[in-house]
């Protein structure tokens, strides 16, 4: 999948771990270190919006 990833072919890959045993824990603590690491996966956020950390454009006449 990661290779998926670095070529193009996937821009992400939706994940549903098991939630009645622990799979959010182990996911977050054992996955996502390792995603880091290989820096396919943020450490800190960039913006303070969800909508600038998602990159959508300003709507409906929004202003800045």
């Amino acid at each position: 999948m990661e290779e998926w990833f670095l070529a193009g072919i996937c821009n992400g890959l939706s994940v549903v771990p098991d939630i009645a045993y622990g799979g959010v824990a182990d996911f977050v603590e054992l996955v996502v270190p390792i995603l880091q690491d290989r820096s396919l996966f943020h450490r800190e956020y960039e913006s303070k919006t969800l909508r600038d950390n998602m990159g959508v454009p300003y709507q409906y006449g929004r202003l800045k």
